[in-house]
């Protein structure tokens, strides 16, 4: 019975370990004519035994300073027809001379046929797997496919340079920025909004708790505004939204409104007591900048929170 493992082990070994001319001439019964065989390179395809070995022997002129270290190799046979036979396997080997040297994991599968009472190689192929696939995966990711996870990442990454860790909201830097962006399309409000006697919520419930009563507050935040307009956490227990296309006191104040009603219902849902909040609000006017328009803002806030805090007030020049 012909031992095809053994064939194809002698085939590499004396490609990879015994390349002498001598040891060369030893291939040549092994080889059909009409081998067709491709290598790792994208020049390494060859149509005929008699170009395969004029490579070889280019190639061992090339090579003959460097001895391999056989680290591990395996060889599976696989009867495809009475007259073919197909081994596959690998081979890991290393530079001898050098432990950070080359290091070569090849794959490969060699065809068999039945020649006359002989059988020949009729076929070989050689590879390198993939260096960026992972374990488990059936095939290699291609170059798009890498391309699209790095943008995902960077995006990403983006987001959570943009966002408040707690809350998910715009960050102090993002808020500004964003509406900044925002702000030239037309009228506009902006709100500072500022949640009362929170440091008591802190101290009594502890800053856990009082993480849970900012991220409740940041998602009733998104629920009690429009999707337009451009939220943020701007400070340790202090929001800001901007509300662009609002150009009346009575639009804003409404929306205000809508926010110390939720925030008053659920916020406390963890604490187990209401949470109250108080907003400050400041109209858009010609050549404001964001930082503007959040200072008065933000003196507006400072007015609700004299008379008496849980309520909003917009600013004005005479209060």
């Amino acid at each position: 019975m012909t031992d095809f493992c053994g064939m194809t082990r002698q085939l590499w070994h004396i490609y990879v370990f015994h390349r002498t001319q001598e040891d060369f001439s030893r291939l040549y019964p092994m080889i059909d004519p009409q081998c067709v065989v491709i290598g790792t390179g994208k020049h390494e395809f060859y149509t005929s035994g008699e170009g395969l070995m004029r490579a070889l022997n280019e190639e061992r002129a090339q090579t003959e300073n460097i001895t391999f270290v056989l680290l591990d190799e395996w060889y599976q046979d696989c009867a495809m027809s009475p007259d073919a036979h197909l081994v596959y396997g690998g081979f890991h080997v290393r530079d001898g001379q050098d432990d950070a040297g080359m290091d070569m994991d090849v794959r490969f599968s060699v065809v068999y046929a039945r020649r006359g009472q002989d059988w020949k190689i009729v076929h070989i192929h050689q590879s390198v797997p993939y260096k960026e696939q992972a374990y488990g995966e059936f095939y290699p990711k291609t170059l798009s496919e890498r391309i699209r996870e790095t943008q995902r990442l960077a995006a990403r990454m983006a987001e959570l340079a943009n966002s408040d860790p707690v809350t998910g909201l715009y960050n102090h830097r993002a808020f500004f920025e964003q509406s900044g962006k925002r702000l030239a399309e037309g009228p506009a409000y902006l709100m500072v909004l500022d949640l009362d006697d929170f440091k008591n919520v802190n101290d009594t419930y502890g800053h856990l708790a009082g993480d849970e009563v900012l991220k409740q507050v940041g998602r009733l935040l998104k629920e009690a505004t429009r999707r337009v307009d451009v939220l943020g956490r701007v400070g340790g227990d202090e929001f800001a939204v901007l509300c662009p296309g609002v150009s009346t006191d009575e639009i804003a104040v409404r929306i205000a409104e809508r926010i110390i009603r939720k925030v008053n219902e659920s916020a406390g849902a963890t604490i187990g007591q209401p949470v109250h909040i108080s907003i400050g609000l400041a109209s858009k006017q010609p050549d404001d900048t964001v930082r503007d328009l959040y200072q008065r803002a933000d003196e507006a806030l400072y007015t609700a929170k004299h008379k008496g805090k849980n309520a909003c007030h917009v600013y004005s020049h005479t209060f």
